[in-house]
């Protein structure tokens, strides 16, 4: 599970009840560097395994919240930000002047492993592998910052291929169906990441909800790979795929 900067409940609160399973942290480079720093040794304090640098949100897209804000009783307990919370508060936040000295800087904070988050092209690819990170997240912020911005799944395959397995590459954005983990898998993604079918579920049915979430998704995986022929999920290559 990633959890994010502008979680509504502390990360230790998190770490504690989601033990013992995999958790890292989704990282904005904030303007307070401080503040940066504080919430890296903070994931490192509560035991998270690795770091998300997000790197595709340089500022927030025009339509992204344009009229919301959260309830006046609603924080951001980690970064130290309370209600009334609305955009322009978040987007004051943000550094939007971030270059790949900040990538160096934040492996420096750290022994945990890096992972960029916002990659789409193949030179970004390459240039991350250059400044040492572990890992990239395809994605594109769930198609929410700019409009017309390709689909995560297209580019997935030219960063695969970039990367040459220097680093693992995962993928987050439109995944809804079983078929969409098969496809991600197929063209050389070593997981993908959920956001809004989670969300469903939590406002179906709270924590049973997102339980029926991933047991429909991981369900419909199986089926998907049986119907594809793979009994194994190491199986499951580029092959399998038709463009």
């Amino acid at each position: 599970m990633v959890l994010g900067s502008f979680s509504t409940t502390a990360m230790e609160e998190v770490a504690e009840a989601g033990s013992p399973g995999l958790q890292w942290l989704q990282l904005y480079i904030f303007r307070d560097r401080e503040l940066t720093r504080s919430l890296i040794t903070q994931a490192e304090r509560v035991g998270f395994k690795a770091i998300v640098l997000t790197v595709d949100q340089p500022v927030i897209g025009p339509d992204s919240y344009k009229s919301a804000s959260l309830p006046p009783h609603i924080s951001f307990p980690d970064i130290g930000l309370s209600g009334p919370i609305n955009k322009e508060k978040v987007r004051n936040l943000i550094d939007s002047s971030v270059t790949w000295e900040e990538v160096d800087w934040v492996k420096g904070l750290t022994k945990l492993p890096v992972v960029l988050k916002g990659i789409l092209t193949a030179e970004d690819a390459v240039e991350a592998v250059r400044h040492g990170v572990q890992g990239i997240i395809v994605s594109n912020h769930g198609g929410r910052q700019l409009d017309g911005v390709l689909a995560s799944i297209d580019a997935l395959g030219e960063v695969v291929r970039a990367v040459e397995g220097r680093v693992e590459v995962y993928m987050d954005g439109g995944v809804r169906r079983g078929t969409d983990v098969l496809k991600a898998l197929a063209m050389g993604a070593r997981a993908v990441f959920i956001g809004r079918p989670v969300l469903w579920g939590l406002a179906y049915k709270g924590q049973e909800g997102v339980g029926r979430v991933l047991e429909i998704l991981r369900e419909e995986l199986k089926s998907a790979m049986v119907l594809s022929g793979v009994s194994r999920v190491t199986d499951i290559k580029a092959e399998l795929l038709v463009h």
